[in-house]
């Protein structure tokens, strides 16, 4: 089985370079290699009064690595005023079947600040960051204060998503000073499973769910999906 630290050995392969799908056999393969663009996959965020955004100091975008890294990443940055912030990252897929019932899995690589068992507002910056992916036949978005999609709630599976870690970095001390790179894999304690849309679409967000009180800043590098028929 392939991983995100496999690809590397691929880089002169067109696909790679352009987020395109790739397939093997008959599981279908998709990878996003952040460093080169968003690959069409749109930022956002739930769970906050949008009326008074302005506190949460909400960022996203391309934006160049920390010290000690190079090229780019997909970034995004908020304080948990809330003590339950949804940061999240979504796409729509295409090129599944039809109708069809799948089980989905990621693995997403990334930056972090977050140090392990350190102390924070209303929780750990790192343990208490829950990551976690999920589906929804439309587009994901706020709708009110919440997702319009079932993802649970902190540490909590939802319908729609699945947590599949934290971002603590044990090899980071406690001051957010420095970044590490973690990569994250998995789909979940419960299989996450959908059927596709009538056109062989479906949308699909990631992202972290916070019950910590303060800055979050994370830099997504590379993100690879599973798909398995069943």
């Amino acid at each position: 089985m392939m991983k995100i630290s496999d690809f590397p050995l691929l880089a002169g392969s067109l696909l790679l370079l352009t987020g395109c799908d790739i397939e093997y056999g008959t599981l279908p393969e998709y990878y996003y290699d952040f460093r080169q663009s968003t690959h069409q996959w749109q930022p956002g965020f739930s769970d906050y009064p949008s009326d008074n955004a302005d506190i949460y100091q909400l960022q996203s975008g391309m934006r160049n690595l920390p010290a000690g890294f190079s090229g780019k990443g997909l970034y995004l940055a908020g304080i948990n005023r809330s003590d339950d912030l949804f940061m999240y990252i979504k796409k729509q897929i295409t090129g599944l079947e039809p109708s069809t019932r799948y089980q989905l899995s990621a693995s997403l690589r990334f930056l972090t600040d977050a140090g392990a068992d350190c102390a924070g507002v209303g929780g750990a910056p790192g343990e208490s960051v829950y990551l976690k992916f999920g589906y929804a036949a439309a587009e994901p978005k706020q709708a009110g204060y919440y997702l319009n999609a079932d993802k649970g709630n902190q540490s909590r599976d939802g319908t729609q998503a699945r947590v599949i870690g934290n971002i603590a970095a044990p090899e980071l001390s406690c001051d957010g000073q420095t970044f590490a790179s973690k990569t994250v894999s998995g789909s979940g304690n419960t299989p996450l499973q959908f059927t596709s849309n009538a056109d062989g679409t479906v949308w699909v967000f990631i992202g972290t769910d916070s019950g910590f009180e303060g800055l979050t800043r994370l830099y997504y590098q590379e993100l690879e999906l599973r798909f398995r028929k069943i």
